[in-house]
């Protein structure tokens, strides 16, 4: 499966109350990892011996992107930011890897936020640079130092401008958005500031206006933007397929195990009805097992009898991206082309 998706950036002007616009770019959205999970953590049986380990691994997920959402939504109620250019989560072609949390393209250069919710206290370490988190239970875990992630983004981002002949000026600085956190560093370095900070701490920059061409900027960045995913998640984790629960997901109820009736799906547990319900359960499927799917496959994966049924709901939405009789596939990846329920 290919790891690149085409993208479609989605255009929002935020206005606050004094007026400032605000052009959101690319807006939030959860991460392809957060949703693989949580399809994970649905149908992997809580007996499974690697559930708990899927489970914290989600709670983490979920937890890094309630933070880069929080910063996002504090960004579009600041003055300092008018006629700024804002994106979500940049992945860009460039030297080193990168997967910037929030960019933010202002007329006095680039400003990158690494954004960090980590509860309990945290030690900034050099020689060797390393996070130590010491939890309120005593807890001790080692994370890769923010700092060499924040440098290496700053040091691709100007290899990717100096590539299209451009060369501004690129700022970091790790986030921490919540007062949930004491923080003890080591030496000096690129900044750390709390969330009630960032106002002050982007108004430094944003006054040094130096006439930048933000939109020409933007324009380079969308043309370049990519979207990596780990998907399949079973093949990602080299989880054996068959430990995945089957069956339509009741969403009202958590049942699996939906019928199929004439014009819909029904959940004899709670009587819930849902004329769409195959469609999660068949993003469920892209997500953990494969971006294509045969007749056979999918009367399997959502527990159906009749494959006259499973044909019609594949040839209703789908299209086929290997038609040969019993063994035509089923191209799913159109499902994700629009956001998923968060």
């Amino acid at each position: 499966m290919s790891s690149k998706l085409f993208f479609r950036a989605c255009f929002a002007v935020i206005v606050n109350r004094k007026g400032v616009k605000l052009l959101i770019v690319k807006p939030f959205a959860p991460s392809s990892l957060t949703l693989g999970l949580q399809a994970l953590v649905r149908r992997l049986p809580p007996s499974h011996s690697q559930y708990i380990t899927y489970q914290q691994e989600l709670k983490n997920k979920e937890a890094g992107d309630f933070a880069e959402q929080y910063i996002l939504k504090e960004l579009q109620k600041l003055p300092q930011l008018s006629d700024c250019h804002l994106f979500h989560n940049v992945i860009l072609p460039t030297i080193l890897p990168m997967q910037m949390d929030i960019l933010i393209i202002t007329a006095s250069g680039i400003i990158i936020l690494e954004i960090k919710n980590i509860r309990g206290t945290v030690h900034f370490k050099n020689n060797p640079r390393q996070l130590i988190r010491t939890t309120d239970n005593g807890e001790v875990q080692a994370f890769t130092h923010p700092e060499i992630q924040l440098e290496q983004y700053i040091q691709a981002m100007h290899h990717f401008l100096n590539e299209h002949h451009m060369a501004v000026p690129i700022y970091g600085a790790i986030v921490f958005p919540f007062n949930n956190v004491a923080i003890h560093r080591e030496g000096e370095g690129l900044p750390i500031v709390m969330g009630r900070e960032l106002p002050i701490y982007l108004h430094k920059i944003i006054e040094k206006n130096m006439g930048i061409a933000t939109n020409e900027i933007t324009n380079i960045i969308l043309s370049q933007l990519q979207h990596r995913n780990p998907f399949p998640l079973c093949r990602y984790y080299q989880l054996d397929v068959n430990a995945l629960q089957r069956g339509v997901y009741c969403e009202n109820c958590g049942h699996f195990g939906m019928e199929k009736l004439k014009r819909t799906w029904f959940c004899r547990r709670c009587q819930h009805q849902c004329t769409s319900a195959h469609r999660q359960a068949l993003k469920d499927y892209y997500m953990l097992v494969g971006d294509t799917i045969t007749n056979k496959e999918c009367r399997a994966f959502l527990m159906l009898e009749c494959k006259h049924v499973t044909k019609r709901l594949l040839q209703k939405t789908f299209q086929t991206c290997c038609k040969s009789g019993k063994l035509t596939k089923y191209d799913l990846s159109s499902l994700l082309e629009t956001p998923l329920k968060f």
